[in-house]
């Protein structure tokens, strides 16, 4: 069972956000309707998710699947089952999530269990740079345990146990005990591996360090992580470069409010100061860019294209640069739990705005250019899923994942334990 014994899947009790009047409420529960329904709208005949869809206009039949997208497509799936949602039946949900996991297991290529970046939804063939991909197996690995045990299905537990064991995380792992990128199509390892701390790489190395023994990555790979610092608009802060996207999206897994490793960052109080530092980043741009007037959200994601017969570019934009009037509001969306009032300001703004709430939810902007994106991407929607579950649900989506068994070894042999006292969120 991935579930453990001692922990059982909370049901809805009181709400994260516990200051938000019946209007904001309401209002946060709208946006997470509109983010829900991309994954029930986008998941390919093979089970898998797309990874971007219109958010306006006409929708796509086919594209690029990602492979995060599909584990956060789990996750999603699994909660628009319950309350306060109830979007679909739980045997409908559970069905939709098998049908994503047996393509995993039995169609996808993969070596020792890590599986592709993108995958095209009609013809199966791989794309992209990074041909298997460590981090998006991740994903993958992650949302189908969390969906297997938040719906106490067999059949899921089956296929994601089979999915998990599998991977030789041992294999994966450089000499120096950081963890590849992935491979390319000439079966190499790609030259970079993962050495920052934020909160995607550590659930990576949380799942790695979990595994059972003679496959899991050793527990002193976690020192070979090399920390990376930045000051933007006078915060100090990890991953100044990263922007909003890594640092917080893997944050709605893991508790590290609640789970400290003795002398290590306090990566939730920064994830905190870094969605401050951003939104103050982007108002001390405001005299050059008139987005930033009115919204703030640096992240990857994209942006106005530079050749006119593009409809977008994907960029990583962040703090460091670049900075061209870009606001990503969806992205900006996952820091509600460290930035509430400042996300709630962000997300009015938005939604006050002419044309930029689409039928998924807030579309990134740049008034300079008079741009505003076409597409909703994925990973922004199953972020927005998981970070406005766990606000307004008692972080229910942390809670499930921290009773995967997996996810305890990993935390325990990594030298992580629980400390009485949690942080409560910045309101500032």
């Amino acid at each position: 069972m991935f579930l453990s014994q001692e922990v059982s899947p909370p049901m809805p009790r009181t709400a994260g956000g516990s200051t938000l009047d019946s209007s904001d409420r309401a209002f946060l529960l709208g946006l997470q309707r509109r983010a829900l329904d991309y994954f029930l709208d986008n998941q390919a005949a093979n089970g898998l998710m797309l990874d971007r869809q219109a958010n306006h206009g006409r929708r796509r039949p086919h594209g690029l699947c990602s492979l995060t997208a599909s584990g956060m497509s789990f996750v999603a799936l699994a909660l628009a089952s319950a309350p306060p949602y109830r979007l679909l039946t739980p045997r409908d949900a559970a069905s939709r999530i098998a049908a994503g996991l047996r393509t995993a297991l039995e169609t996808l290529p993969h070596d020792r269990g890590i599986v592709p970046h993108f995958v095209h939804s009609a013809t199966g063939a791989v794309h992209g740079w990074d041909f298997l991909s460590t981090v998006e197996s991740s994903w993958l690995l992650a949302g189908g345990m969390w969906a297997a045990a938040f719906l106490r299905d067999g059949e899921l537990e089956s296929l994601a146990a089979r999915l998990y064991d599998r991977v030789d995380w041992c294999y994966w792992a450089a000499p120096t005990g950081l963890l590849w990128h992935g491979q390319g199509r000439d079966g190499r390892f790609l030259p970079c591996c993962w050495d920052r701390l934020n909160g995607e790489t550590v659930v990576l190395y949380v799942l790695a360090c979990g595994a059972e023994e003679g496959r899991a990555l050793p527990a002193n790979s976690w020192d070979a992580l090399q920390s990376f610092h930045g000051t933007v608009a006078g915060h100090r802060f990890n991953n100044a470069d990263l922007g909003l996207f890594v640092f917080q999206y893997g944050l709605d897994l893991l508790d590290l409010r609640a789970w400290r490793r003795p002398g290590d960052f306090d990566l939730w109080t920064e994830a905190g100061t870094a969605a401050i530092a951003n939104e103050a980043a982007c108002r001390a741009a405001a005299a050059q860019h008139v987005t930033y007037r009115h919204f703030w959200g640096l992240s990857a994601g994209d942006g106005p294209p530079e050749d006119p017969g593009e409809d977008h570019a994907y960029r990583d934009y962040a703090p460091a640069g670049p900075i061209d009037g870009t606001a990503h509001l969806t992205a900006a969306l996952a820091s509600v739990a460290h930035h509430p009032a400042g996300v709630l300001r962000n997300l009015h703004a938005g939604c006050d705005a002419d044309s930029l709430l689409g039928r998924y939810g807030l579309s990134s902007v740049n008034l300079d250019r008079g741009w505003a994106a076409r597409d909703m991407v994925g990973i922004d929607a199953g972020a927005a899923v998981l970070a406005l579950d766990n606000y307004l649900v008692d972080d229910r989506v942390r809670t499930v994942f921290h009773a995967l068994p997996c996810v305890r070894r990993g935390l325990e042999r990594f030298g992580f334990s629980r400390v009485e006292s949690v942080a409560t969120p910045l309101a500032a």
